[in-house]
């Protein structure tokens, strides 16, 4: 609605709109919406077609429906980035100097100032509206006005922006702020999307640093093998020394890496590749879906196969794509894939908070982890086709993530930050 608004009109006029008035234009832009394409794909979509188109409404609508995802992503990726000292970050630059150089200022003192300014927001949509004094409690503080503007006016855009931008209203996932054309205010668009700044913020930036300096290849290439030390650190941390190992390459491509439980083998193939904000949305985009399965199923499927058919053991195997990408739609995932999910009931997409969640349930709570396993293996007589892992976690009450706690709580330390500037 924002993003239609700024497209079609300007705000050079003076008269306030009535709350009535609000009422009205919201339900005239849901019968515009209802206007656009996306009836047209589902009008001749067979049933998979559907699944798909789902999984890319859900992908944006299931993240504001369950905010927790927040407070794991931003977790995770502060892990990935910085807090682990397993992971080996020698292929990318160092994001402390990244920060610096953008903002002039620390990493954590970056995330404390974001705080504040989401919390400004949950108060009004105008956050340097408020008083300095609110935020700025001791001399030589580094929450000061300037110091939110700089980081709110990174996270801005403009009307001509706005109008101009090949991501059309995309555009406000990484700037949920725009400066209005007439005032030069700061205003937010959504609280939504300015809490996804909170979950991946990090994430984006140092990878919008790569692509702004035509590196970004770089970067998806160093992280994929970060990913890669983030599940041998999972590993080590939860399961025996001897139950796993990374799967060496040999003439056909295979699964990266091999776990051997009491009753199962399990194969993972890592994919650290996000969808396109333009697959999440509403409409969404069905080529870059199209484009994200491929990439992070279809052809990693030879892989898992390959290493399955390699296994020289008795055990039942259990192949699993494992995915970066936040995900709670596995299922849907699932079901628009049935060439694979249909044909090999063995096959199940976990992402890495899945993963977390298994894996720790292995260490903290076994006889669940043994009910889920027992499901997962059993899962060709069961009357739901589709059963995604996370599913099963929830089934078995197994949905408890033990792993970002205690010194791996980076949100919490930030918190505590922010509570010592403010006494």
């Amino acid at each position: 609605m924002v993003y239609a608004s700024i497209c079609n009109a300007n705000d050079y006029r003076k008269r306030v709109v009535t709350k009535d008035e609000i009422g009205r234009i919201v339900n005239l832009y849901r019968g515009y919406v209802d206007d656009k394409p996306g009836s047209e794909y589902l009008k001749y979509a067979e049933l998979a077609d559907v699944f798909k188109y789902l999984t890319g409404i859900t992908s944006e609508q299931f993240r504001h429906e369950a905010l927790g995802w927040v407070i794991q992503n931003f977790n995770r990726n502060y892990h990935m980035l910085l807090g682990s000292s397993k992971i080996s970050r020698d292929k990318i630059l160092n994001i402390n100097e990244i920060v610096q150089k953008t903002f002039g200022m620390s990493v954590d003192e970056l995330l404390t100032i974001e705080l504040i300014i989401v919390w400004l927001c949950s108060k009004d949509a105008k956050p340097l509206s408020a008083p300095e004094d609110l935020y700025y409690k001791k001399t030589g503080s580094f929450l000061t006005k300037e110091n939110l503007r700089r980081v709110i006016e990174y996270y801005s855009t403009t009307y001509e922006e706005v109008r101009n931008s090949k991501l059309e209203k995309q555009i406000f996932y990484s700037k949920p702020f725009v400066c209005t054309q007439k005032s030069k205010e700061y205003i937010m668009i959504s609280m939504y999307l300015l809490q996804m700044v909170i979950a991946d913020g990090l994430y984006w930036l140092i990878r919008d640093y790569y692509l702004n300096n035509k590196m970004g290849q770089v970067y998806m290439n160093a992280f994929g093998e970060m990913f890669e030390d983030y599940f041998e650190e999972l590993m080590i941390e939860y399961m025996p020394d001897d139950s796993w190992h990374k799967i060496e390459t040999g003439k056909k491509k295979s699964a990266d890496y091999y776990l051997e439980i009491e009753n199962a083998v399990f194969l993972f193939e890592l994919k650290s590749g996000l969808m396109r904000i333009g697959g999440r949305q509403q409409t969404p985009n069905i080529d870059q879906i199209d484009d994200f399965y491929r990439r992070n199923i279809v052809e990693a499927y030879e892989q898992l196969k390959n290493s399955a058919e390699d296994y020289q053991g008795t055990k039942p195997v259990i192949k699993i794509f494992l995915l970066y990408e936040f995900s709670n739609n596995t299922q849907l995932i699932m079901s628009s894939i049935p060439k694979i999910f249909d044909n090999d009931k063995e096959c199940y997409i976990m992402s890495i908070q899945d993963l977390e969640i298994f894996l720790s349930t292995y260490k903290n709570e076994r006889g669940k982890f043994d009910r889920v396993v027992e499901v997962m293996l059993n899962k060709s007589s069961l009357k739901t086709e589709y059963n995604s892992v996370l599913n099963i976690l929830n089934d078995q009450q197994a949905i408890k993530n033990f792993h970002f706690v205690e010194e791996k709580d980076y949100l919490k330390k930030i918190v505590d930050k922010l509570e010592i500037e403010l006494e």
